[in-house]
């Protein structure tokens, strides 16, 4: 099943939880197109390479990706670009993230939507994965890191704070 929210993958051990599909996923019907999805394909390059018995492929069709909303969200759709926090921690919303990320063994949090999405759910003990949060892959988040002066630099940086989250997890 794909959505412009959800990419499903069947047997799956690894997933991503980001915020929410916007103009560009809701334009081409998966999570993550435009540069948030560039950026995913870099991650995924090098976290594979790190951690291969984590980030098992390169390829994004090999992951679950999800976000913590649903619904797409741009500014001349719905006068938005993210939903609320208390949208986010719905029940209803809860629940149906649960059951897209519920049997993963990793999931990684890109935003803060993410985040309060997934802790809440850990909190709850409705999930129990390794958990490592990120901040958002959008172009304009992945240039706020500091460490490094291009992107290819930044998601190097970006990874070393994933790679770091797994590790102390062992």
């Amino acid at each position: 099943m794909v959505s412009p929210h959800f990419q499903a993958c069947p047997g799956a051990k690894t997933g991503f939880v980001f915020i929410c599909p916007g103009r560009f996923e809701a334009a081409r019907g998966f999570p993550c197109a435009a540069g948030t999805g560039a950026n995913l394909a870099r991650v995924l390059v090098e976290l594979n390479l790190r951690l291969p018995g984590v980030f098992v492929h390169p390829n994004r069709e090999k992951y679950v990706i999800t976000n913590s909303w649903q619904s797409v969200e741009y500014p001349a759709l719905t006068g938005r670009s993210v939903p609320t926090e208390a949208e986010v921690l719905t029940d209803a919303n809860l629940e149906r993230l649960q059951r897209e990320i519920g049997t993963l063994d990793a999931i990684v949090a890109c935003g803060v939507h993410a985040h309060v999405a997934v802790r809440t759910l850990w909190d709850r003990g409705a999930i129990r994965s390794k958990v490592a949060y990120g901040r958002h892959l959008s172009q304009r988040s992945v240039n706020m890191i500091r460490g490094a002066s291009d992107t290819p630099g930044r998601i190097r940086v970006w990874c070393d704070g994933i790679v770091s989250q797994f590790c102390a997890c062992d």
